[in-house]
């Protein structure tokens, strides 16, 4: 809250600042005019025109001298005015006192012209405008007065009763004009204050949205350099002989513990993104009908084992060929697949997608995911969407789970420019439905080129950089496993060194370690002018941080954890390999 007394030093250096030109103005129109009124006295026959004149020429010498005391900033502009103002009633007053007056009606004329003249420039405190207007009127009636009550009545009868008057009003005047600025004065102070609070709200918002940005960033980096060890070790176990049962129950154990992990942590970190706007929509060209044959076919071992029917109901007249992020879509109808399937332990679980419009250019698809399970009851859909929220059904039937699924479906539609509709009775089923409209593509889709069963490549070389050991050992082992040669480095000095020694056809390079960095390391060896292949390694999913790695010179970007045939998927985009076929042994280039 502020200091009122602050507040109130604040509101006279204001007031001073705004009325310091009319207060100037004032007093230097004063002592320069206020002497030429002796040519009034002298043109009306007025035989003390002269003394009149040297008493006006002292008091604007007066004034002169309280001008000069204001540039000196010995006096503030409103004491300067109203200094001057005073010294103008007393020489005035001793001028009606001493000399005759013949024509009060030019007199009173040309104290009007000075009152509206006041009112126009000054913007005094109250208390100076009434000080001013009493002693105007006391004094003034006094000097007349002295020379007889008839000249005083004579005075008000030819126009100083207006005068008089406009004297009275001119307080109430200052005081309105006063109250005026001052109500500006709060009301901007206020507004000035609201909006620094604000600013520094916002300031506190973003510093807060950047910390959780870093904690995720620290925490992505700090979970999935070791869990990419766990599901490394386990990977390779599962490709050797293992000798019992009871070890292949532990390794198909861990391996079950290790993919539920990996999706919590992907879960976590990928609502992070999508409410963080980091997650952009691609615009890539695909087909339907095989994105939802192998949709469905992710499905298929997981129904059976719960013996419920999966129906898959296609519009046939749909678009062969759409552009748009299939990627996510596939994550959205995962997520409903994978709930009501979870939630449904007898019955169906259908996907139904049909077309609602179509023009020439788009084409407007609607989804529906259904089941007979569980359902959710009324009071707990308005909350389903709500990340860590799950139905009250769920925890009473124990099926726990991060409460994160429907929410990045929430927020993955929304990116989409669609939302989700949800129709459900407990023990009925559920409905979920949403729209999304996709352009028309006749481009057809590229296929990649698929992983051979061996790769020959006994000249190749490999430069492994990881601080972590697990890793280098799961890496290099997938290496060894293809018959690649491959030398390992444990921090971005020596990985530089070693490649100024040694030819390399690729290098794969971890981002964070300790003595120099990834990042570092790559810019020193792009700096040589080197072309040879950086695969980034990182347990850091932000596309941010994937494109300041693509423009720091590496050329791909694989995230930790990550599973065998996505490492050779990427080893195999920079080298030239030579596959062997499994039908006939045959190689093919």
């Amino acid at each position: 809250m502020d200091n009122p007394r602050g507040l109130q030093d604040l509101w006279e250096k204001e007031f001073e600042a705004k009325s310091i030109w009319g207060n100037r103005i004032f007093c230097f129109t004063f002592a320069v005019c206020y002497p030429s009124t002796s040519l009034l006295y002298y043109l009306n026959g007025n035989p003390n025109y002269q003394s009149i004149f040297l008493i006006q020429i002292t008091c604007s010498s007066l004034v002169a001298l309280i001008i000069l005391l204001h540039f000196r900033e010995k006096i503030t502009s409103q004491n300067a005015s109203f200094y001057s103002r005073m010294l103008m009633v007393i020489f005035h007053s001793f001028i009606l006192a001493r000399f005759q007056t013949l024509y009060y009606y030019d007199l009173s004329i040309n104290l009007t012209l000075q009152l509206i003249f006041s009112f126009w420039v000054l913007r005094w405190k109250f208390n100076y405008a009434l000080a001013s207007s009493v002693t105007t009127v006391l004094f003034f009636s006094l000097a007349l007065y002295i020379n007889g009550e008839d000249v005083l009545l004579r005075f008000l009868k030819e126009g100083g009763f207006f005068y008089f008057l406009g004297q009275s009003v001119f307080p109430l005047v200052m005081q309105m004009r006063y109250n005026k600025q001052y109500r500006e004065f709060i009301y901007f102070h206020s507004l000035q204050r609201q909006n620094k609070e604000l600013e520094k709200q916002n300031l506190l918002a973003k510093e807060a949205m950047q910390a959780k940005s870093d904690f995720l960033s620290t925490m992505s980096h700090e979970i999935r350099t070791p869990l990419n060890g766990i599901v490394g070790v386990i990977h390779l176990l599962l490709q050797e002989d293992l000798r019992t049962d009871f070890q292949k129950e532990l390794v198909g154990t861990l391996k079950f513990s290790s993919d539920h992990l990996m999706a919590v942590v992907n879960d976590v970190l990928d609502f992070n993104k999508i409410n963080s706007n980091h997650v952009k929509l691609a615009r890539e060209p695909f087909n339907l009908s095989f994105f939802l044959e192998n949709l469905e076919k992710t499905f298929v071992p997981r129904a059976q084992e719960k013996e419920l029917d999966l129906i898959f109901e296609i519009d046939p007249a749909l678009p062969a060929h759409l552009t748009g992020d299939q990627v996510r879509l596939n994550q959205i109808i995962t997520n409903l697949i994978h709930n009501a399937i979870k939630f449904t332990e007898k019955g169906f679980v259908k996907l139904t997608v049909t077309e609602l419009k179509r023009d020439e250019s788009r084409t407007s698809l609607h989804f529906e995911i259904s089941d007979s399970g569980i359902g959710i009851p009324l009071e707990d859909q308005s909350s389903i969407f709500d990340i860590f929220v799950q139905s009250s059904m769920e925890a009473k039937r124990g099926n726990r789970g991060t409460g994160l699924g429907l929410a990045i479906t929430k927020e993955l539609l929304r990116l989409f420019g669609s939302e989700i509709r949800l129709e459900s009775e407990q023990w009925h089923g559920s409905r979920f439905s949403f729209c999304i409209d996709f352009e028309y593509s006749d481009q057809q889709e590229v296929e990649e080129k698929p992983v051979g069963i061996k790769v020959i490549l006994p000249e190749a070389r490999v430069l492994v950089v990881d601080d972590n050991a697990i890793n280098l050992l799961f890496a290099t082992s997938l290496l060894k496993k293809i018959g690649l040669q491959y030398e390992k480095a444990e921090n971005g000095c020596e990985a530089v060194e070693k490649f100024n020694h040694n030819h390399y056809d690729l290098v794969l390079m971890d981002l964070k370690m300790p003595v120099m960095d990834g990042f570092e390391a790559t810019q020193i060896i792009r700096a040589q002018g080197a072309l040879t292949p950086i695969i980034a390694l990182t347990a850091s999913a932000f596309t941010d941080e994937r494109d300041k790695a693509l423009s720091n010179g590496f050329s791909e970007y694989l995230v930790k954890p990550f599973l065998p045939n996505e490492f050779y998927d990427v080893v195999f985009a920079f080298l030239k390999t030579e596959e062997q076929s499994p039908a006939n042994g045959l190689r093919r280039e």
